[in-house]
C-alpha cells in the first residue's frame, strides 16, 4: 500500500486506504488544519481528495469520522473545509465540492473570476447514493438519505429521504417503534 503519511495528517487504526487513491494538497502541515481520517474507515480505489493549499486557502480542511467508507470514484473536495460525521456511506463517483466558480460578472470570463469556497457538513449516518453531487456551502442532516443521481444544493434535515436534482423531499425515515409510526400502518384483521 502507498504511504501516505506525508499527505494525510492523520489517520486513525483500522482504516484502510486502497491503492490508486490521489491526495492533492499543498502549504503548510501542522497548521492544525489539513486531511483528518477516522478509525475503521475504508476508502476504494479511483478516489481524489483535493485540499489545495492550506497557504493560501483560510478555510481549507478535511475532517471525515470514524467508520466512513468512501466507495471508488468518489471527488471530494475540502478546500472550503468539509467536516464528515461517524458511519457515512457514500456509493460510488459521488462528488462533494466546497469549492466552485464564481460567475455572476457577464463583463467576465468565468475562469478570470476565481474560485468561491463554503463549508459543508454531513453529519452522522448520512447514505449518499451513487453518482450524487453535493456543492459548496450545504448540511446533511443525521441519518438523511441521498437517492442516486441527486444533486444536493440546499440543506437537507435529519432523516429526511431527497432525491432529483436539485434534491427534494420524497420521504422521511421512521421509528417503527414510534407511536405516530404505528398509526400509520394499515389496520389488519
Amino acid at each position: 500500500m502507498k504511504d501516505y503519511r506525508e499527505i494525510i495528517d492523520s489517520v486513525g487504526e483500522g482504516s484502510h486506504l486502497a491503492e490508486g487513491i490521489d491526495f492533492i494538497r499543498s502549504g503548510s502541515k501542522n497548521s492544525g488544519r489539513g486531511i483528518f481520517l477516522g478509525d475503521h474507515c475504508y476508502i476504494h480505489a479511483g478516489s481524489r481528495f483535493i485540499l489545495g493549499n492550506l497557504d493560501e486557502h483560510p478555510h481549507a480542511n478535511m475532517v471525515i469520522g470514524n467508520f466512513v467508507q468512501i466507495n471508488w470514484g468518489c471527488y471530494i473536495s475540502g478546500e472550503g473545509g468539509l467536516v464528515i460525521g461517524d458511519r457515512v456511506l457514500i456509493g460510488p463517483n459521488v462528488c462533494i465540492l466546497s469549492a466552485g466558480h464564481g460567475y455572476i460578472d457577464k463583463t467576465k470570463l468565468i475562469q478570470e473570476q476565481g474560485l468561491t469556497y463554503a463549508r459543508i457538513v454531513i453529519e452522522d449516518d448520512v447514505w449518499i447514493g451513487g453518482g450524487s453531487v453535493v456543492l459548496q456551502g450545504t448540511k446533511l442532516g443525521k441519518g438523511c438519505v441521498v437517492g442516486g443521481g441527486s444533486t444536493i444544493v440546499n440543506d437537507v434535515p435529519p432523516y429526511a429521504v431527497v432525491a432529483g436534482n436539485p434534491a427534494k423531499i420524497i420521504k422521511w425515515r421512521k421509528d417503527k417503534n414510534n407511536w405516530w409510526s404505528r398509526l400509520l400502518r394499515p389496520f389488519r384483521l
